[in-house]
């Protein structure tokens, strides 16, 4: 899955010429995580109270967590 939001990726920024690639790159990166931001202040409480009942829910949340640092990673990249 990760493969394909890549590849979609990739043929989003081929509609931009070469020489502002970086900088869609960088706003998409900046929007992402103005987003993960957000949603982390909105749910801290429910996110804190999941982690403290529920130890098992841990590892998915490490999962969780892992794709997204995964996926910005595969952005990163082209800023670059």
């Amino acid at each position: 899955m990760l493969e394909q939001a890549y590849s979609l990726w990739l043929d989003f920024l081929a509609l931009f010429p070469d020489s502002i690639r970086w900088l869609v790159s960088l706003a998409v990166f900046i929007f992402f995580i103005k987003i993960i931001i957000d949603l982390v202040k909105k749910s801290f409480i429910w996110l804190l109270l999941l982690i403290l009942f529920v130890p098992a829910s841990i590892p998915l949340i490490k999962e969780i967590f892992t794709s997204i640092v995964r996926f910005l990673q595969f952005i990163l990249p082209n800023i670059f």
